[in-house]
């Protein structure tokens, strides 16, 4: 099974494809204005499925993490950034707006990678006493 760390360095790279994603498209609509209609339905649907691989990934990395160094700030600001990710993937468009929902989804994805570095700094700063530990500090 992967490691805290291993996950939280993916999630965190998801959250920047996701930004990237996010920071391109309004820039590729503009230039080819003629795929505008079917990216609108293709841009919910890659914030949805983005959403399948991102929320079970955090949920695991943030527990992992938390059971060893059992800083709950940490998985709560996770599960904040989750629930923004979630209200926009699903109401954002006809709540914010095209502009809002990207800027609503970007606050979102950097506030959960911002608990994921956490999380995993967290995890590099625990001490083992023990010679059988199994956890791979870098210190």
């Amino acid at each position: 099974m992967p490691n805290s760390t291993s996950l939280d360095k993916f999630a965190i790279l998801l959250s920047g494809v996701c930004l990237v994603h996010c920071l391109i498209a309004p820039i590729a609509l503009t230039l080819l204005p003629m795929v505008s209609i079917s990216a609108v339905a293709e841009e919910v649907l890659f914030h949805q499925l983005l959403l399948w691989l991102v929320i079970p990934i955090s949920i695991v990395a943030l527990f992992i993490g938390c059971r060893k160094h059992r800083r709950w700030p940490i998985v709560i600001t996770g599960i904040i950034g989750m629930a923004i990710l979630i209200l926009v993937a699903f109401v954002g468009h006809s709540v914010f707006g095209l502009t809002g929902e990207k800027v609503a989804t970007s606050v979102g994805g950097l506030v959960l990678a911002a608990s994921h570095y956490l999380n995993y700094r967290a995890c590099q700063s625990i001490t083992c006493a023990s010679s059988n530990c199994e956890t791979r500090h870098h210190h």
